[in-house]
């Protein structure tokens, strides 16, 4: 859940039966976080508390051996799913970083953003910049570059989605590499 689509008060949260309420204020430590609704704490205090409490063994000697097994079974439960979430994230990161373009083509993508707003604008249809080849595919990951990119009507683009054609894909890099470097993108 979102922090704007939290009540802003704790008789809010109470009333609609949600754990958590978000006043946007910071508490007396500084954290501007979701607060409980049961006890008006904030998250941010309640998890630092918790992670001090571990540090001076609190939880040793808490629970029967049933407890401690069941805690101890979700513990690596959730360890691997934030582990799988840590290695998506990473994965993320390294694709964004990827997909740079030189200060030059970042003008350029600029212009074609530019040149999509005012075909809308002249014409009333909405026009998208394309990505030629898709960012994101099971095959391929193209590049946020200038010569990957071309405008297209919204029904076009969608009509596209993230397909891939390996033929026709060739045709275009084949005019690609016969054209000059300091040609613009084919049309």
């Amino acid at each position: 859940m979102e922090k704007r689509k939290f009540p802003s008060t704790q008789s809010e949260a109470l009333r609609q039966g949600v754990t958590y309420y978000y006043t946007g204020r910071p508490c007396k430590r500084g954290h501007i976080c979701e607060r409980f609704a049961s006890n008006r704490n904030c998250r941010e205090c309640i998890n630092y508390k918790n992670r001090q409490r571990t540090q001076k063994d609190y939880w040793v000697d808490y629970g029967d051996e049933a407890y401690k097994k069941k805690k101890r079974r979700n513990a690596i439960k959730y360890y691997h799913t934030r582990a799988h979430k840590r290695a998506a994230k990473l994965r993320k990161h390294f694709e964004r970083k990827s997909r740079v373009a030189t200060p030059q083509g970042v003008k350029e993508i600029k212009r074609l953003y530019l040149e999509a707003q005012l075909l809308t604008i002249d014409s009333g249809v909405k026009h998208e910049v394309d990505h030629i080849i898709p960012l994101i595919h099971p095959q391929v990951c193209g590049l946020s570059v200038p010569l990957n990119m071309q405008l297209l009507t919204k029904a076009q683009n969608r009509r596209k989605a993230s397909r891939f054609s390996q033929d026709e894909q060739s045709k275009i890099q084949m005019q690609l590499i016969k054209k000059a470097p300091g040609e613009g993108p084919a049309r």
